[in-house]
C-alpha cells in the first residue's frame, strides 16, 4: 500500500479482530463499484493476511426518505454492474432486503464477523450509522475514505468559508494522491461460500423495484443509466468531445459542455480519482480546461464535503453565514413581486420561462445544468416569503428529482445561493447583500431561449 492508500484508512473503534469471526464484511454503502474502490481493495488485503473469507454487503431497504423509483432504478443499475464485476474476482458479494435501517441487520450478525470495513461519510446519518457499528460491534472497525481525491481531515481541522483557503493545500497534496490503485487478488474465493444471509440474486432490476415500497411518482429518467460501465462512457465522451472547450463553456446551458458525471459520483459508480487520472494521460495538468474541470471536480467539490463535515447545520438555513442570515432576515418584510406555494415551484409553474425551463429540465432528466441551479435557488429566495422557508423548498426539490441529490454538492450549492462560501455585495431588496442573479443576466450571458428549445425537446 502506498502514501495514497493509508492515509484513507482510519480505525473507528480500540477493539481487536474478533477471532471467533467467520469473515470480513465490507459494508457497501456509498461506493457502488469494484475499480479504483480503496475499501474494497483493504478488504480484500486483510482477507489474505489473516485467511478469511471476504463478503460484500448491499442491503436494499425502502426504509429512507426520498426512496423514489428514480434513485432506486439508477442505483440498483449500478449495484447489478458491481456484483458481476466483483464476483468475477471470486468475492461474495450479498444484496439482501431489509425493513429496517441497514445497520440494524449488521449489528444482528456481529459475533459472525472477524472485521468491518465502512466508507467514510460526510452526512450526519452517515456519521451516524459508522459511530454507532464502531461502537456496538466487537471488532476492528475499519472507515475508508473513499469519494475524494485528497482526505478532507488532511486538507483542514475546520470548516473552511471559502475555495481559496484549500484550493494550495489541495495541489501540495495532489501528486501524492494521483496515483493508480493497488489491486489485490482474493486468496480465498469467497463467491461460492455458504453463509447466513438471505440472499437476492435477482439478474434484472425490476425484479428488485417490484419488492420494494418505494415511491413510483417519481419517474426515472432515461437520459442517465446507471452502473460504472456506463459511468466510464461518460468519461470517455468528455475526455475526446468536451473537455478542450470546458473552461469557456461548462457554464453555458445552451450547450452540453459539462463531464454529466455527478449521478455516478454521487452514487459512488466512479472514483474522482480515477476520472483525474484518466483526464491526465490526455492533458497536462497546466491546461486551462483541466484547471478549471479539477477546480470543480475536487476544490468545490471537496470544499462541499468540508461544509458537511464541519457543519452540523449543513442542510439547513441556520447553517448559512451570520451575516447572509442577518441580511435575509433584515429584509424579510420586503414586498416580493411573485409569490410561489411549494406545489407550483414543483410543477415549474411561475411567470418565469427561464426557471421553469430549469425546474423541468431537472423533472425531466433528473440533472440540471450547474449554473441554471444557482439561478433556480436564488429566484426561489426571492419568490418566497420567508428565507427559511425558501430553503428548505430548495434542499426538498433537489433531494427528491436529483439524482446527485441528498449529496454535499448539493447542500454547498443551496448554500451558495444563500451567501456561504461567498461576499456580500451591494444592498438590494429581499436578498439583501447577498448575491443577486436576473433573468437579465442570463439574457446578456447566453443565448438563453436556446436553453428553453433545448429543454422543450427533451
Amino acid at each position: 500500500m502506498h502514501y495514497s492508500e493509508i492515509k484513507r484508512i482510519k480505525v473507528l473503534n480500540n477493539k481487536n479482530f474478533n477471532n471467533d469471526g467467520k469473515y470480513i464484511l465490507y459494508y457497501m454503502s456509498k461506493s457502488i463499484r469494484e475499480e479504483f474502490n480503496y475499501a474494497l481493495e483493504f478488504a480484500v488485503k486483510l482477507s489474505n493476511e489473516y485467511l478469511k473469507p471476504l463478503i460484500v454487503y448491499f442491503p436494499i431497504t425502502d426504509y429512507y426518505k426520498f426512496s423514489n423509483l428514480r434513485y432506486y432504478k439508477f442505483m440498483i443499475e449500478g449495484v447489478i454492474r458491481a456484483k458481476k464485476l466483483i464476483e468475477e474476482r471470486g468475492i461474495k458479494f450479498v444484496i439482501e432486503k431489509t425493513q429496517q435501517a441497514p445497520y440494524q441487520k449488521i449489528i444482528k450478525k456481529l459475533e459472525e464477523i472477524f472485521c468491518l470495513i465502512l466508507e467514510k461519510g460526510y452526512l450526519k446519518y452517515q456519521r451516524y450509522v459508522n459511530n454507532l457499528l464502531a461502537d456496538k460491534i466487537n471488532a476492528s472497525v475499519f472507515e475508508i475514505e473513499n469519494d475524494v481525491v485528497i482526505p478532507i481531515e488532511l486538507v483542514s481541522k475546520k470548516q473552511e468559508s471559502y475555495a481559496r483557503n484549500i484550493r494550495s493545500k489541495i495541489y501540495d497534496y495532489l501528486n501524492f494522491f494521483l496515483k493508480p490503485i493497488v489491486k489485490y487478488d482474493p486468496i480465498i474465493k469467497s463467491k461460492n461460500y455458504e453463509f447466513n444471509f438471505n440472499e437476492l440474486n435477482f439478474e434484472k432490476v425490476d425484479e428488485y423495484l417490484n419488492i420494494l415500497d418505494i415511491d413510483k411518482s417519481v419517474k426515472p429518467t432515461n437520459y442517465f443509466i446507471g452502473g460504472e460501465d456506463q459511468a466510464d462512457k461518460n468519461l470517455k465522451i468528455f475526455i475526446e468531445n468536451k473537455i478542450f472547450k470546458y473552461k469557456k463553456l461548462r457554464s453555458d446551458p445552451t450547450v452540453d459542455y459539462q463531464s454529466n458525471l455527478s449521478p455516478y459520483l454521487h452514487f459512488g459508480q466512479i472514483s474522482p480519482v480515477k476520472i483525474c487520472l484518466e483526464v491526465l494521460k490526455n492533458y497536462p495538468l497546466k491546461d486551462e480546461n483541466v484547471q478549471s474541470f479539477f477546480n470543480e471536480l475536487i476544490v468545490w467539490r471537496e470544499l462541499a464535503r468540508n461544509f458537511c463535515f464541519y457543519n452540523k447545520d449543513y442542510n439547513q438555513y441556520e447553517g448559512i453565514p451570520n451575516w447572509a442570515k442577518k441580511t435575509l432576515e433584515e429584509h424579510k418584510s420586503d414586498k416580493r413581486e411573485y409569490l410561489y406555494s411549494l406545489e407550483e415551484f414543483e410543477n415549474a409553474k411561475t411567470h418565469d420561462k427561464y426557471w421553469n425551463a430549469a425546474q423541468l429540465e431537472m423533472l425531466k432528466t433528473g440533472k440540471m445544468h450547474n449554473y441554471m441551479r444557482m439561478y433556480w435557488c436564488k429566484k426561489i429566495i426571492e419568490w418566497t416569503i420567508d428565507p427559511k422557508e425558501a430553503f428548505n423548498i430548495a434542499c426538498y426539490l433537489n433531494d427528491k428529482y436529483e439524482l446527485d441529490g441528498r449529496d454535499p454538492n448539493g447542500y454547498a450549492g443551496i448554500s451558495w445561493c444563500f451567501g456561504s462560501f461567498d461576499r456580500a455585495f451591494k444592498e438590494r431588496k429581499i436578498l439583501g447583500k447577498v448575491r443577486y442573479m436576473s433573468s437579465e443576466g442570463l439574457k446578456r450571458k447566453f443565448e438563453i431561449n436556446k436553453y428553453i428549445e433545448k429543454v422543450n425537446s427533451l
